[in-house]
C-alpha cells in the first residue's frame, strides 16, 4: 500500500479527529450552559485518568525513601549499640580506677571466652595465659570486687576458679571489726564466712574484704556484705555473705599480676 492509498484509507478517521478537536475547542470557548457541563465532565475524566498516573510514581518514590530510611535506622541502631558498649566499658574502667591504689600490681584485662561446660558458675575460661604473665594462684577481680583466682594456665589461655566453686577458699576479714575468717561457697551464688568464733563482733551490713593472709590473694579486695549472722550450735558463727560480683554476668575480668614481674618482662 502506497502513501496515497494509506492517506485515503485514513481520511475519514482524520476528518473525524479534526472535527472532534474543533468541537472541543468551540465548546471550551462557548459560554453555553451545555458547554460548561461538558467542560466539567471532561475535567473530571481527565482528573480520573491522570490521578493514578501521578500517584503511582509517588508511591514508588515513597517505597524507595522508606527503604533508605530503614537502612539508615539499622545503621544508627548498630552505632548506638557500639556506643552503649563503649559507655558501659568506660563505666567499668572508672569503677576499677576507684579500687584501692595498688602500685604493686598490674591489672591485666581478660575476656571471658567460655564458661564451665557443666553450666555452673564455678569457672571461666579466659583469653590470657602464660605469655601474658598469668600464673596459677593469681587473684581475679572485677570493678565490683573479688571474683576468684587462676588455677590452670597454658600459653595463651587460663581458667579462673570462681568464688562459687566448692573448692574455692580465701582468707577474709570484717572490715569494721577486723574479725578474720574464710570465705567459701554457700550454694547458688551466695557465700559464707566460716571459722569465725561465736563470741566475736560480726553484724548484718558489715563489709567483707580479703585479709591477705596466706599470701595467695592480696588483702583489701571487696568481697561482699554480711546479710545474716546466726549462732548455731558449736564454736563458730554462721555468717552469710552477699557477694558484690554477679558471677552469672561476667564478660571480662582483671587478673592481678605482680608489678615487679611485669617490669622484668619488659
Amino acid at each position: 500500500m502506497n502513501l496515497l492509498a494509506l492517506l485515503s484509507a485514513l481520511r475519514d478517521w482524520v476528518a473525524l479527529t479534526i472535527a472532534l478537536i474543533l468541537s472541543l475547542i468551540l465548546m471550551n470557548s462557548s459560554e453555553h450552559p451545555a458547554a460548561e457541563v461538558f467542560r466539567e465532565g471532561v475535567g473530571h475524566a481527565v482528573a480520573f485518568v491522570s490521578e493514578p498516573l501521578t500517584v503511582f510514581p509517588r508511591t514508588i518514590e515513597l517505597w524507595s525513601e522508606n527503604k533508605q530510611l530503614r537502612q539508615e535506622l539499622l545503621e544508627l541502631s548498630s552505632k548506638q549499640e557500639s556506643w552503649r558498649d563503649a559507655m558501659l566499658e568506660n563505666v567499668r574502667l572508672r569503677k576499677l580506677l576507684g579500687f584501692r591504689d595498688r602500685p604493686e600490681f598490674v591489672y591485666l584485662a581478660s575476656e571471658v571466652i567460655a564458661r564451665d561446660p557443666l553450666m555452673t558458675l564455678s569457672s571461666l575460661q579466659l583469653d590470657k595465659g602464660q605469655r601474658d604473665g598469668v600464673r596459677a594462684g593469681q587473684a581475679v577481680v572485677t570493678a565490683e570486687g573479688l571474683a576468684g583466682l587462676i588455677y590452670r594456665v597454658d600459653q595463651s589461655q587460663s581458667v579462673a576458679l570462681l568464688a562459687t566453686d566448692r573448692n574455692f577458699a580465701a582468707s577474709a576479714r570484717i572490715e569494721r571489726s577486723r574479725v578474720d575468717g574464710i570465705i567459701r561457697w554457700a550454694g547458688g551464688s551466695g557465700l559464707e564466712m566460716t571459722e569465725v568464733p561465736r563470741n566475736l563482733d560480726v553484724r548484718t551490713g558489715d563489709r567483707v574484704v580479703t585479709s591477705g593472709l596466706g599470701g595467695v590473694i592480696p588483702g583489701g579486695l571487696p568481697v561482699g556484705i554480711v546479710t545474716e549472722v546466726a549462732k548455731d550450735e558449736g564454736l563458730f558463727l554462721r555468717v552469710v555473705v552477699q557477694p558484690y560480683v554477679e558471677y552469672s554476668r561476667l564478660e571480662e575480668v582483671f587478673v592481678l599480676l605482680p608489678a615487679d614481674e611485669q617490669e622484668a618482662r619488659r
